[in-house]
């Protein structure tokens, strides 16, 4: 995993170029520096040539070997110079070997520790080169235009290439920092932009692959990098997505599976319970009438008895509902008659107080009141029970009423309050029923529920009210919807489109 890791390969990278760049700029600085300083030693050598020829000029002083052996002793004085021979124009050397050979450089004495005693001088020059690196130069002896010698010297490049070295050790040292300091900017530039994004990339790679569908990367950089986050993050927004979609379907499909059992057992079990539930309140009626002299707590368990054979009665309704929505028998209805009738079976308690505000101008509508009558009523009963300590139930009617439902979803994005809202799309106009509570409301969570099949909040009920209420309203060609916000409430909405010629029937 270490040789594969991208920080490694780009460390490798940067130490690659910063050596190859050392070694090349060391090189060529190396080069220039033992071109200029070789120039120097031989310009001194042939100064020194120059010198020792000007004194030898004359013939006499050529044959003078005393003379010609100080002359070159007096060169030899010089730690570069390691042998100054003097030659006449046969070429034969005219000086003594002990004033030839610069006896006085420490570097002679290990070249020469190995020769005999009684070597010539063409031998100690050559075990010399041998041994050591030399610049040797010859400068021509004149006396006049003819040529009568030549001076031969030997220049030691040893102090040369000790101060290459020098030089070279210094240039690499130097540039060491420098691309040390260079590289070290250049590696947090590319960590911050390159490296840090792709391991974050990585590591959101691996959540991804677990499970974590809500994983982003945050874009911190530009280029091919940001272009890679920004695919990451379509991505995994895209799967999420995809990933939702699937997990609603399969929802789907399982709610389906179960409500098909379920509208089974409904229409065979409500059939079944009908007949038994008749009988009984048959006898309750029985009962009342032979009994009109009993005691209250008689009359009050009759009545109790009563009461809970028709919430079942109610129930066993919903279920045959919910099994198979009856088509609607439509007639032309009033909303203030059908409010009126829906209310005439409702038991409101005194602790509620109720305002109907529905009037008599609004249009007729074409439903089938018996279904209509009982999404009211559901929708009502619901109200009650929502205000167990009391409040204010409140029925109202208006015409065209979307602009009214909208505008309270902006106000209540204002307030940041929980809303949501039908949306109804009517080819003509509508009559929109709303009934509200001074409840508690309902929460965000089981807002998305509401509408579900034997989903309730209550601690008595089947959960099939709504759906039923629902199935219902868009038989008749309606939509229904709920508003509600923490504490203040909870309005259901009932739409219901007009009947078309009669808008003025009252």
């Amino acid at each position: 995993m270490l040789r594969q890791s991208i920080r490694l390969r780009f460390l490798s990278i940067i130490a690659c170029i910063l050596i190859v760049s050392t070694v090349m700029v060391s090189t060529i600085i190396g080069m220039n520096e033992q071109k200029m300083l070789k120039n120097s030693l031989i310009s001194k050598g042939q100064s020194f040539g120059a010198y020792i020829a000007k004194l030898s000029q004359d013939p006499l002083v050529m044959k003078d070997g005393i003379q010609l052996d100080s002359l070159v002793n007096e060169a030899n004085k010089d730690e570069d110079i390691m042998y100054t021979v003097i030659h006449d124009v046969k070429g034969n050397i005219v000086t003594s070997q002990y004033a030839s050979i610069n006896y006085r450089s420490r570097r002679l004495k290990p070249i020469l520790s190995g020769l005999p005693k009684e070597s010539e001088i063409q031998d100690i020059m050559a075990a010399v080169r041998n041994k050591e690196a030399i610049a040797e130069l010859s400068v021509p002896i004149l006396s006049g235009a003819v040529p009568i010698g030549k001076v031969t010297i030997g220049m030691s490049e040893h102090k040369v290439r000790h101060e290459i070295l020098k030089t070279i050790l210094f240039v690499v040292a130097l540039n060491l920092a420098m691309a040390l300091a260079l590289g070290t900017v250049l590696f947090i530039a590319s960590k911050r932009m390159i490296l840090d994004p792709v391991t974050e990339l990585a590591h959101a790679t691996a959540s991804l692959a677990e499970g974590d569908l809500g994983i982003q990367v945050k874009a911190r950089t530009t280029g091919e990098v940001q272009m890679l986050v920004d695919s990451f993050n379509r991505m995994a927004e895209e799967l999420r997505k995809r990933s939702g979609e699937l997990l609603d379907a399969q929802e789907e499909l399982v709610r389906k599976e179960k409500l098909a059992i379920l509208g089974q057992l409904s229409g065979s079990v409500g059939h079944e319970l009908r007949n038994p539930l008749g009988v009984m309140s048959n006898a309750v009626y029985f009962l009342r009438m032979v009994l009109g002299d009993a005691d209250e707590t008689t009359k009050e368990y009759l009545e109790i008895i009563k009461k809970e054979i028709d919430n079942s009665q109610r129930i066993i309704t919903d279920l045959l509902d919910f099994a198979r929505t009856r088509a609607p028998q439509t007639r032309i209805v009033t909303a203030g008659e059908l409010v009126e009738q829906s209310l005439g079976t409702c038991t409101i308690p005194e602790c509620v107080v109720l305002r109907n505000e529905v009037t008599e101008t609004l249009p007729p509508l074409r439903i089938d009141p018996l279904q209509m009558g009982q999404v009211l009523q559901n929708l009502i009963a619901n109200a009650v029970q929502a205000m167990p300590a009391g409040g204010a139930l409140t029925i109202a009617a208006r015409l065209n009423a979307e602009c009214g439902i909208r505008n309270a979803e902006l106000s209540a994005e204002k307030k940041h309050s929980p809303l949501r809202t039908p949306h109804s799309a009517f080819d003509g106009d509508f009559v929109e029923i709303s009934v509200a509570d001074s409840g508690e409301g309902i929460s965000p969570e089981n807002m998305k529920k509401l509408f579900q099949p034997l989903f309730t909040t209550k601690a008595r009920g089947i959960g099939l009210g709504l759906v039923v209420c629902k199935n219902l309203t868009e038989a008749n060609g309606g939509r229904i919807g709920v508003a509600s916000r923490s504490g203040e409430g909870t309005t259901f909405m009932v739409a219901l489109p007009v009947a078309t010629g009669n808008r003025n029937e009252s």
